[in-house]
Formats: structure tokens, C-alpha cells, sequence
């Protein structure tokens, strides 16, 4: 890898219908350093995952439509294996083991303190699990998802957090157009404040930091449609 890696940002994804609950403890997850992305249904985490990998999942067990701990099950018959810490107002044995049985890797009774979500977390970290392929390479650009570095002929390319969010996101769809709307959908921070003119704005950011040493950017704006990162391969 090149040079000395420094220490990253782990990403988690908070997946809870209860919209201030989500905020609270995205709050604290951000103050403590982390990355922190929000869903307020198994159906939209399920986008989210297939966008661009977590290194620990929140779930929230009883929520409308697909309940979190069958969403677990879910993704655990698919192959992901990402932790998970399940939030719940159950408190029994029985319903704490159930859960662990079904691919829950810590559990955490409602209400809890920020401080002991932070532990827990700070403790699945630390526990050792694969992250699915390190790096993303396109032609001459790659992005590293452990270090959250972008190198493009191997020059790096300083990007601020949403530059790369949005860089990761079409890296993963190359040749896909997406509109502002469904960039703000599928890859943007939840938990912060979007429109389309902030997409436009962040892009035009994360286009000018690629054209390095004349380069041509691989993501085209196409008229009225949106974004697309274009790859020959």
C-alpha cells in the first residue's frame, strides 16, 4: 500500500424507524469520530448496503414491515457478515438469546446511555472481520475503503467525506446514470442536510479534484439526466 496507512473512519449503519432516536445516536457516533449513516427501514438500509460496505450494522429489532431481526437473518443467509448490535425494548433471556442465535453479534436493551452504545461499539470494532475488497480500482483511479484514500496515477486526491461517499458510490455503479435526487437517496449521509443544488455543488467539487494534470474526469454530466462514471472495463 502506499506509504503508511493511517488510522480510518469506520462506517456504521444506524437502521431504526425512531426518526429522533436515529438522530441522537448518529450524533454521538459523529462526536466520537465515526461515519455515521441512518435508515429508517429495512428496506432502505437494504440500498445502502448494496451501495458501498459497513463495518457495523445497528438494528433496531421491531420495526414496520421487515422486522430487524428478520432483516438480520436476511442478510446473514446472504453472506454478510458484518457485526451486528440490535437495539430492543426486550429484556428477557430468552429474547436476548433468540437474537444472538440469529446472527446478532451484541445486544442493547432501550434506554440505554450514549456511553455504553460507544463501548459496545468501540468493542465490535475491535473484533476482527472481513471487509469486502479493500479497494476499488477503475482505470488509473483508486479508492481505498479502509483508509478512505483516493489516488489517481498514484497521485492522491484529498476529497472531503461526501466527495468520497459520492465517488464510492458511482465507482460501484460505473456506466449508471443517477439523478441528484437518487444520489441524495442512495449516497448521501442521512443524518445531514441535502438538496439537489448541494449534489450539484459537491460534484462540481469532486470533478475539478480528478481533472489532475489534465486528466478527463470519468464522471460525465449528462443533460438532464444526472451523473455517471464511465469505465471502458
Amino acid at each position: 500500500m502506499r506509504g503508511s496507512q493511517k488510522s480510518h473512519m469506520s462506517r456504521i449503519l444506524l437502521i431504526d424507524d425512531d426518526v429522533w432516536l436515529t438522530q441522537s445516536v448518529g450524533e454521538a457516533l459523529k462526536a466520537a469520530g465515526y461515519v455515521a449513516d441512518g435508515a429508517q427501514s429495512a428496506k432502505a438500509a437494504e440500498s445502502m448496503l448494496s451501495a458501498s460496505p459497513y463495518e457495523l450494522i445497528i438494528l433496531d429489532w421491531e420495526m414496520p414491515g421487515i422486522a430487524g431481526i428478520d432483516f438480520l437473518v436476511e442478510i446473514r443467509q446472504r453472506g454478510i457478515d458484518t457485526p451486528v448490535l440490535m437495539l430492543t425494548g426486550r429484556d428477557s433471556i430468552d429474547d436476548k438469546t433468540s437474537g444472538l442465535d440469529r446472527g446478532a453479534d451484541d445486544y442493547l436493551t432501550k434506554p440505554f446511555n450514549s456511553k455504553e452504545l460507544l463501548s459496545r461499539v468501540r468493542a465490535l470494532l475491535r473484533r476482527p472481520h472481513k471487509v469486502e475488497s479493500a479497494e476499488l480500482v477503475i482505470n488509473d483511479i483508486v479508492l481505498d475503503q479502509l483508509s478512505r484514500r483516493v489516488f489517481r496515477n498514484s497521485v492522491e486526491i484529498k476529497l472531503t467525506k461526501q466527495e468520497f461517499l459520492l465517488l464510492e458510490f458511482l465507482m460501484r455503479h460505473k456506466n449508471q446514470v443517477f439523478n441528484s435526487e437518487a444520489l441524495v437517496e442512495r449516497a448521501w449521509s442521512s443524518l445531514s442536510e441535502s438538496s439537489p443544488d448541494t449534489v450539484r455543488a459537491h460534484m462540481a467539487n469532486l470533478r475539478r479534484k480528478l481533472e489532475i494534470d489534465g486528466a478527463e474526469c470519468p464522471i460525465r454530466t449528462l443533460h438532464k439526466q444526472g451523473y455517471m462514471f464511465v469505465s471502458d472495463s
